[in-house]
Parts: structure tokens; C-alpha cells; sequence
């Protein structure tokens, strides 16, 4: 449908007076053999069927145009899809009906739901009427041939009192299903690294050993590190565990010919340095083979 207003010579430059409201009716093309008259297409008929339909465009965002045909169908289309919570409309409406959805008005990609008809609360605030979309809502595991396991549900969703941060998203599955549950994002989420050195300390000296990762999201991570000795050695000997330049477990032995050390700390989201110290009091120090690993999963 072209939709476009009347812009010819004998059109009015703005809106009349509507009359008051008959009583409703329908069109007839008349009887001249009984007397009954052909219904009068009045202007105010016309000015609000024109708004009407005016009023669809503008809702949409579409410029009305005399030379597009299908301006009420893509309005109509751009209508239907989900759009953000808007108080004026919830009035005008008398309220958003029982399971509507909406778009919210801060935050991308968060949607709500209604949870009772004539809805007229705002989404997230005290006492609303609405829920996020896909709170408790859940997606059933199928079994390998297809399929579905009575009770193995999967809860995805927001987490509850987890307000900010990468760690919105959640899983949960059900007390009734036994098994693992793997989950994958567009980075791994559980890493793990080692190394190994070999060498001979100098007089008195030092060596530390480190592994750098990135931590997708706030997590933990596990740090042994060990150093073993091609004799035994007679002096003092120092083996530290650190994370982020921070020590965090340190043994001081003497005589021994392998130490090892070990701590689990919780990290931040973003770089992570793990690292292992080795001193020796020794003036003539045996070799050492010196070893670190981690292993990293999120919180």
C-alpha cells in the first residue's frame, strides 16, 4: 500500500476538528429504489484513517513515501519485532499483556518477560512484574541417539546477584543427572602450562622461572613448582611459588635434594604471571633441574 498524505491544492495545512462520535457503522452503496442513501465518505473518516495509518510509519522510523507500495507491510513487519520497554505505550495500551517480551532499555541483547496480563510495571525495578528472559528456563540434554533423558535439564541463564563483570552467564544442571558437563566460549576457559630448566646456580646466586597466561574471567590458579638437585646439598636452600610478582609459599631446607612447593590463589580476568624462585646459600651449588606448572579454571 502507497501511503503518503493527501498534498493536493484543495487539502487543508493541518489537522480539523474532529467531530463527536456517532453511533459506529458500516459503508453501503445505497438502494435509490428504497429510498436508502449511499454512505458519505466524510473528511474526518478519511483525516483518521490517514493518521491511522500515518501513525504506523512513524512508529516504525519509515519516511512515507508516494513511490513505495509496501511502506504498512515493512512498518508492520519492523513493528513485530522486539523492541525496547516503553512506559507511554504500556498506558496507552492498558498495560503489556501476559508473556510479552521486551528489549531492555540499557542493555543490549537483555530481554524481559512479563509475568502478568495488563502489565504496566517497569522491568527492573521493586515489585515489577517481569522476569529476564530465560530465568529458569532450560534446554533438555538429548542422548547420543536422539533421544531425551528424563530429568537431564540444563539451566542457562544470568546468575542470580551477579549484577556485572564476563561472568553473568551461567550453567546448572539438575540434581537428578550424573555426569560431566563440558562448556565451551570463543576462548578456552580451563588452562594449564609447564616448564623445565636445567642449570647450575652461581655462588650464593638465584634463578627464577615464570609462564605468562591470559585469564579469561576471574578464576584460580594452581602453581606447584620443584627443584631437584644431581646431589645433595648441603646448604641452605630457598623455593618460592608467586603469582602476579606476590609470593605466596616459600620452604627453606637444608640438605635435601629435591624440594617442592606448591599454592592456589584466585586471579583477575586479564594477565596472569606465574613464577618459581630458587636461591641457594651455596658457594659451589650442585645442578638443579627446576620445574613450574599451573593449571587455571574460572570461578
Amino acid at each position: 500500500m502507497e501511503m503518503y498524505a493527501i498534498d493536493n491544492a484543495t487539502a487543508a495545512t493541518s489537522m480539523p476538528a474532529v467531530s463527536a462520535a456517532g453511533v459506529p457503522g458500516f459503508f453501503t452503496g445505497g438502494n435509490p429504489g428504497a429510498g436508502l442513501a449511499a454512505t458519505v465518505v466524510t473528511a474526518d473518516w478519511l483525516n483518521i484513517v490517514q493518521q491511522e495509518l500515518l501513525g504506523v510509519l512513524a512508529e516504525a522510523g519509515i519516511a512515507p513515501s508516494k513511490n513505495q507500495l509496501n511502506q504498512i507491510a515493512l512498518g508492520a513487519q519492523k513493528l513485530g519485532l522486539v523492541r525496547p520497554f516503553s512506559a507511554d505505550f504500556a498506558m496507552a495500551v492498558g498495560g503489556y499483556p501476559l508473556n510479552a517480551i521486551v528489549a531492555d532499555a540499557a542493555t543490549v541483547g537483555l530481554l524481559w518477560i512479563s509475568t502478568a496480563g495488563s502489565n504496566t510495571t517497569t522491568p527492573n525495578t521493586d515489585g515489577a512484574a517481569w522476569q529476564i528472559f530465560g530465568w529458569n528456563q532450560f534446554i533438555k540434554q538429548g542422548l547420543s541417539d536422539g533421544a531425551l533423558a528424563t530429568g537431564n535439564q540444563v539451566y542457562i541463564g544470568l546468575r542470580e546477584g551477579v549484577t556485572s563483570g564476563a561472568a553473568r552467564i551461567g550453567a546448572k544442571v539438575d540434581e537428578t543427572d550424573f555426569g560431566n558437563f563440558a562448556m565451551t566460549g570463543n576462548k578456552t576457559l580451563g588452562l594449564g602450562d609447564w616448564t623445565e630448566q636445567y642449570y647450575t646456580l652461581a655462588s650464593g646466586g638465584s634463578k627464577t622461572i615464570s609462564l605468562e597466561f591470559d585469564a579469561p574471567l576471574d578464576g584460580y590458579v594452581l602453581v606447584v613448582g620443584s627443584a631437584n638437585y644431581s646431589v645433595q646439598n648441603t646448604n641452605q636452600t630457598n623455593l618460592t611459588i608467586s603469582v602476579n610478582g606476590t609470593n605466596l609459599s616459600a620452604d627453606q631446607v637444608t640438605g635435601s635434594t629435591s624440594m617442592t612447593n606448591h599454592s592456589c590463589v584466585k586471579v583477575s580476568a586479564g594477565p596472569v604471571t606465574v613464577g618459581s624462585y630458587c636461591g641457594t646459600s651455596a658457594t659451589n651449588p650442585p645442578n638443579v633441574g627446576h620445574t613450574l606448572s599451573y593449571l587455571y579454571i574460572p570461578a
